[in-house]
């Protein structure tokens, strides 16, 4: 079995075990057998902060327990679950202290695997210096059935192996935040799809590190669409030719609670509502948005936010209520680093073109162009230092950019990009870094927006990667501005450098950018 946890301790298990045994007698049902417990089903953790941590599951066990690995039959933590939405036992552990490694037990249960580690406090860095996330964009085609088939079947285990790999060979540290940039689970992001290709492919990391997704379209169910608009090739890849057909991520609805598959058409609230907890009212930092739907938290010197591409900017007056908030949130952030997560990338040629006539057809992709007319401002303004975006299922990755609002045909690097010395895009790494601040300047306004929607299979459609405003790929046989590879994105995050890499499912390392703080060469 892989282990997330480097060079984990040979008593794990056991002292697991005594924590067990510590929490009996709040249990109220004597000394337990670890070994006769039952697993709970879809165990994962949520919203871990430097004081506190949510732990759920699905099963029996109505109570979890953690303590200190150091210190278990000292300082064990207890508290009942509470039943929350989609049959969740839900546990918010508190008191904890920063940065330090817990065990814990859900019931009876434990095992070696089930340890997390607490948040830095706020704007500080972990003991070793850097905050490392794992970033998995469109990975749910474990769950795709098409004409009965499961065509991507290990594609994301290959991809989750590839980053493990890195890690070994790296000696890198777990990972202290995963993040989800939507597509979780296809086609219609149903619960039972959620199991299949979450829970099932990501049981390990999931038990150890905190998870944090935005919305994709395929979390909003299906819609009942006119199979003549789709044009002849695709439907007949679908099967049908004429008349209507419900097809999984494809709704334009900004309302969670219309949410429809092909086996059930009565409206009700999106799944993945009910599975995940976020932080809607600024409990781990930012400010509050008051929805699910898009949040914000901090993480020791690391501002994350999520914003909703499929729902709320659907909606003018919703859009506008979250560029408000957005503007709010960055305003209120003094970290170190700001990174902005949301499906629908800003700028592609991938399996997906955000020009603006592809973008707008039906309106499926419209939010593209929102995104872009109307938030990237926001970015540059306040600061954003990088995006991560799904939806187009390959790697892209853009130059340092300033003030590109058009299709691919307006861009100019030498209006919109940082360049180098010989007036040229710079490249992101090495000499040729990007810093916060520009060169002789005092404004941090230059944005890297990212495309990784290929943790679960690479298409590219009718895509050629070649944005202008995405970077060269040097790794690329074709030097296109993307990669047709799958793959995950590490970030590592220090007082002075963010770096975030790009591992296929081999482990290797296909391109890099490094933000540094510093603006001096």
């Amino acid at each position: 079995m892989n282990r997330l946890f480097k060079a984990a301790p040979a008593s794990a298990l056991v002292v697991a075990t005594l924590l067990v045994a510590a929490c009996a007698e709040f249990a109220g049902v004597g000394k337990p057998l670890v070994q006769g417990a039952e697993a709970p089903s879809r165990l994962f953790l949520q919203q871990i902060s430097s004081q506190s941590a949510i732990i759920k599951w699905r099963g029996e066990a109505d109570y979890a327990c953690a303590s200190p690995r150091e210190e278990t039959l000292k300082r064990a933590t207890c508290r009942r679950s509470v039943l929350t939405e989609g049959n969740h036992n839900e546990v918010l552990l508190d008191g904890l202290r920063a940065d330090t490694e817990y065990v814990y037990s859900v019931g009876g249960y434990a095992a070696d695997t089930l340890r997390f580690r607490t948040a830095p406090e706020p704007g500080e860095l972990p003991a070793d210096g850097s905050v490392h996330i794992l970033i998995l964009g469109d990975s749910g085609t474990e769950s795709s059935r098409i004409k009965g088939r499961a065509p991507f079947a290990g594609l994301s285990t290959q991809v989750l192996n590839g980053y493990l790999a890195y890690q070994r060979e790296t000696q890198s540290k777990p990972a202290d935040l995963l993040l989800m940039l939507g597509d979780n689970a296809y086609m219609e992001g149903t619960d039972e799809e959620w199991q299949q290709a979450v829970f099932d492919v990501y049981p390990e990391l999931l038990s150890q590190t905190p998870l944090w997704s935005t919305i994709g379209n395929h979390e909003m169910g299906a819609a009942i669409i006119d199979v003549s608009l789709l044009g002849e090739k695709i439907a007949k890849q679908l099967g049908k030719t004429e008349g209507e057909l419900v097809l999984g991520g494809v709704s334009t609805s900004s309302d969670p609670n219309s949410y429809v598959t092909s086996n059930n058409r009565t409206p009700r609230r999106m799944p993945y509502l009910d599975i995940l907890s976020l932080p809607a009212n600024a409990e781990l930092g930012g400010v509050p948005s008051g929805t699910e739907q898009y949040y914000s938290f901090d993480y020791g010197n690391v501002h994350v936010v999520s914003l909703d591409s499929q729902l709320s900017m659907r909606d003018p007056l919703q859009r506008s209520a979250m560029r408000e908030w957005l503007e709010a949130d960055l305003s209120a952030n003094e970290l170190d680093w700001t990174i902005v997560i949301f499906h629908h990338p800003v700028y592609t040629k991938g399996s997906h073109d955000s020009d603006t006539k592809p973008a707008s057809r039906f309106g499926i992709d419209q939010p593209i162009l929102d995104l872009r007319t109307e938030f990237t401002s926001v970015f540059e303004q306040h600061g954003v230092d990088i995006t991560f975006s799904g939806h187009s299922h390959s790697y892209e990755r853009s130059w340092y950019l300033h003030g590109h609002r058009g299709d691919a045909n307006t861009f100019d690097a030498k209006k919109h990009a940082e360049l180098n010395a010989a007036g040229k895009p710079a490249i992101g790494h090495g000499d040729e870094a990007y810093h916060q601040h520009s060169w002789g300047s005092d404004k941090d306004d230059k944005v890297v927006y990212t495309v990784a929607g290929s943790s679960g299979h690479v298409k590219m459609g009718h895509g050629k990667l070649d944005h202008p405003a995405h970077a060269i790929q040097q790794n690329d046989p074709k030097k296109r501005h993307g990669l047709e590879e799958m793959g995950s994105v590490v970030i590592d995050a220090t007082a002075t450098d963010l770096t975030a890499r790009f591992i296929n499912e081999k482990g290797a390392v296909l391109d890099t950018v490094v933000i540094k703080k510093s603006s001096d060469k």
